[in-house]
């Protein structure tokens, strides 16, 4: 196997990963726990052999589609313009993409936003009683650190499903259904149930913008800092360890 060069002891490790990488290890003493180092194998694999496997869901979908949609609702509840922020930002330590930010420029912020999609409402409103996910904490508190921002928030947006996957759902309920055909009474009465479950037109907008404050936790970020080296390390014996074996497997193929 052709070695790539890579400098491990360089790696910056994303924002959208620490949810993974700051997971307690329950090996006590062990700092890379199961969870860790399954995020960092994921990293490797993308490192070492330009691989990464994108999971998508209907849902994730949705909050790609949709991402300008809910800035400017959102931009609308708050009575001030947001624009999608394009820019990717690193440090020493970590990179990230942050989704708005307010302030002088995405290097120099006051504060700094992630949007989220809500897929439907049954999703939606549940976010009220809830506590910030971790993994959003975490990622928010790498944005400030590559911002040089003072805090942000997390927002949950309800828009509209877009069209085509709405069709997709419609098609995939006429599936289940098998009815005789996409003209069915049962069938069209379902299918704009569905519509109905998926679009919010009859809801205002002030009800559909969850805006949750997210703290600068610098104790947090300086433990997300301290643990880079670790997992630079890690990658580094890992890589090692695999090329070791490789090696020796070379050897006893040429022999």
């Amino acid at each position: 196997m052709r070695e790539k060069e890579i400098r491990w002891d360089e790696i910056r490790f994303r924002a959208s990963s620490f949810g993974n990488l700051m997971a307690e290890s329950k090996e006590k003493g062990n700092p890379i726990g199961k969870t860790c180092a399954g995020e960092l194998i994921k990293i490797y694999n993308q490192e070492v052999y330009g691989r990464k496997k994108d999971i998508t869901t209907k849902q994730m979908d949705k909050g790609v589609q949709c991402e300008d949609e809910s800035i400017a609702l959102f931009s609308i509840i708050e009575g001030e313009l947001y624009t999608k922020n394009t820019e990717r930002v690193e440090n020493e330590w970590f990179s990230g993409l942050p989704d708005i930010f307010k302030g002088e420029s995405i290097h120099n912020a006051d504060v700094v936003g992630d949007i989220k999609s809500s897929y439907e409402l049954d999703t939606f409103i549940p976010k009220y009683a809830e506590e910030p996910d971790k993994a959003y904490v975490a990622q928010l508190n790498v944005y400030y650190s590559l911002c040089n921002a003072s805090g942000g928030f997390l927002t949950y947006c309800l828009v509209d499903c877009p069209m085509s996957i709405l069709e997709q759902e419609k098609r995939s309920l006429l599936f289940k259904m098998n009815v005789v055909s996409e003209f069915s009474p049962i069938y069209l009465e379902a299918a704009a149930e569905l519509e109905r479950l998926l679009t919010f037109p009859d809801i205002p907008p002030n009800e559909r913008v969850l805006k949750i404050d997210i703290p600068r936790n610098d104790e947090l970020i300086e433990k997300m800092k301290a643990k880079v080296p670790v997992m630079r390390e890690w990658l580094m014996n890992f890589h090692e360890k695999r090329m070791k074996i490789s090696n020796r497997n070379l050897n006893e193929i040429e022999n």
